[in-house]
């Protein structure tokens, strides 16, 4: 099942582990295996990035793995973790030891609200270029209604809510 070389998916993303922002990796993953070198399609990104989300863990490392698996076998899920992660963990490290040294100053904070924004943009990019690929049908387009209002609006905890919606969605989307 492989789709791309393993030098080429670990320098890809090791690449996204040292330059995405937080919450916007989502939007890094997709512009490097979707956009930019088009290794996969947008719904299978969309499946990935959904499996990841709904497991345990953070969704970054779900995504690499699965992203990692699906282009490169079991062999590329393994390294696919590594490198986004290991990545990261050495920034947090150096930062660490810069901060306990020093501590953080006004304009680092500045900084970090500034960093924080172009993350927010970033998301609301890829969730748009996502809508596009998920929200094909009435029924797809119901449940993600239903699922914001019960937690956007009516403030219904998270896990509860997809209790309560995911038994519809998956009766709706059920194979014929």
């Amino acid at each position: 099942m492989r789709r791309v070389r393993l030098s080429r998916l670990v320098a890809v993303f090791s690449w996204t582990g040292l330059t995405s922002l937080g919450g916007g990796r989502m939007a890094y993953f997709y512009d490097a295996v979707v956009t930019r070198r088009a290794w996969l399609r947008t719904d299978e990104f969309v499946q990935d990035l959904t499996l990841s989300q709904l497991l345990p863990g953070p969704n970054f490392s779900n995504l690499a793995v699965a992203l990692g698996w699906r282009l490169a076998g079991w062999a590329g899920g393994a390294w696919a973790l590594a490198a986004i992660v290991v990545p990261g963990a050495v920034i947090l490290v150096a930062l660490a030891a810069l901060y306990f040294r020093g501590g953080l100053t006004p304009d680092t904070t500045h900084a970090m609200h500034g960093m924080g924004a172009a993350v927010i943009g970033l998301i609301a990019v890829t969730a748009g270029r996502l809508v596009r690929a998920s929200l094909r049908t009435r029924r797809a387009l119901a449940i993600a209604a239903l699922t914001f209002v019960l937690v956007g609006v009516l403030r219904v905890h998270v896990v509860l809510a997809i209790a309560l919606v995911a038994p519809l969605s998956l009766w709706w989307h059920r194979p014929r």
